[in-house]
């Protein structure tokens, strides 16, 4: 795609276009257009063109495109984490409560909803600095997921995944309760 004042070649890598270029991608491109950088967030989705393209979605809503990219985006790091405890390459990303809505393609109002709050206060609740457990959970599971925490043991040989809330008691391998 040609972009309007950008400097940049048609089969110029992602990776090495500029915000303005992306922008221009994502909101005046088509399918062809958008296929190579489709791939580069599959192949990276925790990357910085991945960031890139969500606080870009963030801050100029484009109609119908910014859902899907955050959709896209969302997915794509979903799908590196694994399943059941999977622990990750190096170090867990790291991200905050408003960019999760965002990867999810969310509103706070709709978060909200889930919540029984308003925009205002889903606000106040991403912004705050110390999250009690329980609103957390709530927030993760409004926001379609689970909340479970990874805890990396001081000799770094074992991760285990913590599920937070859970409604009933995991039983041990053997089908007796654990805490009997």
């Amino acid at each position: 795609m040609i972009h309007r004042n950008l400097d940049h070649p048609k089969g110029t890598p992602p990776a090495q276009l500029g915000a303005a270029a992306i922008d221009d991608l994502l909101d005046r491109g088509d399918l062809e257009d958008w296929a190579p950088l489709a791939r580069a967030v599959a192949g990276e989705p925790w990357g910085p063109l991945s960031d890139t393209i969500l606080r870009l979605c963030a801050a100029h809503p484009m109609y119908g495109t910014s859902r899907l990219w955050q959709g896209y985006v969302g997915a794509c790091r979903a799908a590196t984490l694994g399943r059941g405890g999977a622990s990750w390459p190096t170090e867990p990303p790291v991200t905050t409560l408003s960019e999760l809505r965002t990867a999810r393609g969310m509103s706070q109002a709709a978060i909200g909803a889930h919540l029984g709050m308003n925009q205002s206060e889903v606000s106040r609740l991403e912004r705050r600095r110390d999250v009690r457990l329980s609103s957390l959970r709530s927030y993760v599971e409004a926001a379609g997921g689970r909340l479970g925490l990874v805890v990396t043991l001081s000799d770094g040989s074992r991760q285990v995944e913590l599920i937070v809330g859970a409604t009933e008691p995991r039983s041990d391998p053997d089908g007796t309760d654990p805490d009997d």
